[in-house]
């Protein structure tokens, strides 16, 4: 994996003040304690505002991220269909935990799909949503706990220096949190063994540096797409293959400036070929071929935004592909790559996403969905 730098995060974060002590902390969260430990928070991708494409026309809004109510709206109405409680959401089913008692909901029918008890604090799902995976750390030992209504299976590691990455098949996917950053490995279930060698790009060290700050999946749960962001302003996109228990790491453009980095939003294109980095802080959109897993288009384009602060920036991509949108604090920008033209408003909203018939962006206000008249 290419490693990004550490630097001094002090003068990055020393500009802190109100709301945003909020930011302050789950930057220090992040840093300091590993993902998967209840004591430590919450990870900016996992609390922080955003919203989620689940198909047929339907968007999951998330205004507090994984641990806040899920609203799902009608993006042909913009109207809220049913809300579900908070939890891990993968494909279309979400996992909520309450104490021990773990309960799927259907977000296409807003219904309970299966239930089950275990002990264990909630670290996310599979790839499709049907198995829950929690973990109990002690001491001495880490032990994930797969959870289905029907089974359950426990595989116990070594040491409390593990958190859960991803799940899929028979292909469990860790995180090994190190005195200088994070490895990927993966324990294969059929085998019941944990492989000896981190994921990695053949060319590069398997240390990851930097924190998890956003995560984009892909709608047939293959890729998993992970932003991560480096104290001195680096970022990249960690890019996993979980059918082929593949991992490689794109940089990104910018550095300097921790909280420019963490402006960086992914949207996945419509045909899947193509992801989208879009930083408001550092100005910069960037193409990256999902199947070379190289950049296949950069530029970039005015921003009127200063960002003094760790920012959760939001974003959504047209049904055609041939726009993106991002918004962040008060400022929502939509962006041409093929033209590079940039629209401007001032508008607040805490997820984004276009009509099917991308006619309109939909901008979230909590629950209240308000629409913008774009140009098709």
């Amino acid at each position: 994996m290419r490693s990004i730098r550490r630097g001094d995060l002090r003068g990055s974060l020393g500009r802190m003040d109100g709301m945003k002590r909020l930011a302050l902390v789950l930057v220090l969260a992040a840093v300091v304690l590993p993902a998967s430990a209840p004591a430590a928070g919450c990870r900016p991708m996992d609390c922080a505002p955003s919203g989620v494409a689940l198909g047929h026309g339907l968007f999951a809004v998330l205004p507090q991220g994984m641990i806040g109510n899920a609203t799902v709206v009608d993006l042909r109405s913009g109207k809220a269909r049913w809300t579900l409680p908070g939890g891990a959401l993968n494909g279309h089913l979400l996992v909520n935990q309450a104490g021990a008692y773990l309960t799927w909901h259907d977000a296409y029918t807003g219904k309970e799909t299966g239930s089950a008890i275990a002990s264990g604090y909630l670290a996310g799902s599979s790839q499709d949503g049907k198995r829950a995976v929690l973990t109990t750390t002690t001491r001495k030992q880490t032990t994930f706990t797969i959870v289905t209504p029907d089974a359950t299976r426990s595989i116990v590691l070594r040491g409390q220096n593990w958190g859960f990455d991803a799940l899929a098949d028979h292909s469990l996917y860790l995180l090994r949190y190190l005195k200088n950053g994070y490895e990927v490995r993966l324990y294969d279930l059929a085998a019941n063994r944990l492989v000896p060698q981190p994921l990695k790009d053949p060319h590069e060290s398997g240390l990851i540096w930097g924190m998890p700050w956003a995560r984009v999946t892909s709608p047939d749960g293959r890729y998993v797409f992970t932003l991560y962001v480096g104290q001195n302003g680096g970022s990249m996109v960690h890019e996993l293959d979980v059918r082929r228990a593949v991992a490689r790491c794109i940089d990104l453009p910018g550095t300097g400036d921790f909280n420019k980095a963490t402006s960086y939003a992914m949207q996945l294109s419509p045909d899947g070929r193509t992801l989208w980095a879009v930083s408001p802080g550092y100005g910069r959109v960037v193409g990256i071929d999902v199947a070379s897993r190289t950049v296949r288009a950069a530029f970039r384009f005015q921003s009127a935004w200063t960002i003094e602060t760790p920012s959760a920036t939001v974003a959504a991509v047209s049904p055609r592909g041939d726009r993106l949108a991002v918004a962040l604090g008060t400022d929502v920008y939509m962006i041409a790559p093929a033209t590079r033209k940039v629209v401007h408003w001032n508008r607040d909203a805490g997820a984004l996403a276009f009509s099917p018939d991308g006619s309109r962006l939909w901008l979230a206000h909590g629950r209240v969905m308000h629409p913008l008249r774009v140009d098709r």
